[in-house]
C-alpha cells in the first residue's frame, strides 16, 4: 500500500503502553511514512497517571526497538494537560512541529485538532475490552497476570 501521508501524529497517555497502542502505531504506519508520538498528560501524576513522562518515553522507545520501528518514529515528546483547548493545541503544535495527519481514537484530542484544520484518521480500538490502561493498572496493582497485554519490552520496563 502506497503511503498517503509523510508524517502522522499519534497522541496517547501510554499508562502503560499496551498492545492496543502497538496496534495503533502499526495502523498509523499503514497511513504514514513516519510518525511522531506525543505522550499526553505529561505534567500529571495521580492514580490514573502513575508513570512519569520519562518512564513512558522509555516504554515507547523500548517497544519501538523491539519491533524494529525506531527509524519510523521522528520524535517522542511530552504533551502537558491544560484546562484550555487553545493552549493545549498550541503546546502540541510547538512540541510536534510539522505533521500531515492525526491518527487516534480520543474524541477530545481529535476534535481540537480537527477544529484547527488537521485531518484525523480514527482507526478504532483493538481488543478494547481487555486493552485499556485502567484495567491493566488494576491488574498490576492486584498482582494478577498482566504481562500478556503489553509488549515484552514494557513488561521488563515495569
Amino acid at each position: 500500500m502506497k503511503k498517503k501521508y509523510k508524517i502522522g501524529l499519534v497522541i496517547g497517555r501510554f499508562q502503560p503502553l499496551h498492545n492496543g497502542h502497538v496496534w495503533l502505531v502499526h495502523k498509523a504506519l499503514e497511513h504514514c511514512e513516519r510518525i511522531k508520538i506525543g505522550i499526553g498528560s505529561s505534567n500529571v501524576s495521580d492514580e490514573s497517571n502513575p508513570y512519569n513522562f520519562e518512564k513512558r518515553k522509555k516504554m515507547a522507545e523500548d517497544f519501538l526497538e523491539e519491533a524494529g520501528l525506531q527509524d519510523k518514529v521522528l520524535s517522542i515528546f511530552p504533551v502537558a494537560d491544560f484546562h484550555n483547548d487553545q493552549k493545549w493545541l498550541s503546546e502540541v503544535q510547538k512540541q510536534a512541529g510539522e505533521f500531515d495527519v492525526v491518527i487516534g481514537n480520543n474524541e477530545w484530542t481529535n476534535g481540537i485538532l480537527e477544529k484547527a484544520g488537521y485531518e484525523v484518521i480514527r482507526p478504532g480500538h483493538f481488543n478494547r475490552k481487555e486493552l485499556e490502561g485502567i484495567k491493566i493498572r488494576k491488574l498490576i496493582k492486584e498482582e494478577k497476570p498482566w504481562q500478556q497485554f503489553v509488549p515484552k519490552s514494557v513488561g521488563k520496563d515495569l
